[in-house]
């Protein structure tokens, strides 16, 4: 018996330090837990952000999405070389630069035509290459910015700008002025 009582004393204060040890490492565990949550929750928290913003525009309405469409669907309507030609020409007109044939301030050479496969659709693509336009700095920036950004023909790709500086001098001018040529290459796409 008195053996008996020697073993259970040993396991009490072994179960006591099993039992101290058991709660020790939940403990750690739970810490840990509770310090990685802080981390997740700020990105929780910096995505919630991010979707509030997002949640909080207003949608557009049907009717601005019509128009939105059927601008699309106008700017990708057929065209021939010559109309593209035009939309090159009225952008450079917009922009300042000199359009008429005597000037020779633009030239716009004749388009390569093409059919390009994008997704479901066929498109035809005017590929004008080395236009050239000459001006002030100003008005030949303007005319490249009005094709990057697609303002008056959203279908319409600048793929290839040159631009440099020439020193000009008309006749009968003393002085020499500073313009700038800008050489581009610009792709058309169009729906077939």
């Amino acid at each position: 018996m008195e053996v008996i009582k020697n073993l259970l004393i040993r396991f009490r204060q072994s179960g006591v330090l099993l039992l101290i040890g058991i709660f020790l490492i939940i403990y750690i565990a739970f810490g840990f837990v509770y310090w990685q949550q802080n981390s997740e929750q700020k990105d929780l928290e910096e995505q919630t952000a991010n979707i509030s913003l997002i949640v909080a525009k207003p949608l557009a309405s049907k009717e601005e999405l019509q128009a939105e469409y059927d601008a699309a669907n106008l700017s990708l309507a057929p065209m021939t070389a010559s109309e593209a030609i035009a939309i090159l020409v009225d952008i450079a007109e917009k922009s300042g630069i000199d359009v008429d044939p005597d000037s020779d301030k633009l030239r716009v050479p004749s388009a390569t035509v093409s059919e390009e496969k994008v997704g479901g659709g066929t498109y035809q693509v005017f590929a004008f290459k080395n236009v050239s336009a000459q001006g002030d700095y100003d008005s030949v920036i303007a005319f490249i910015a009005d094709l990057d950004l697609g303002e008056t023909q959203k279908t319409m790709v600048l793929k290839r700008v040159n631009i440099r500086q020439i020193e000009v001098k008309g006749e009968g001018e003393e002085e020499t002025r500073t313009e700038t040529v800008a050489t581009l290459d610009v792709d058309l796409y169009t729906k077939l």
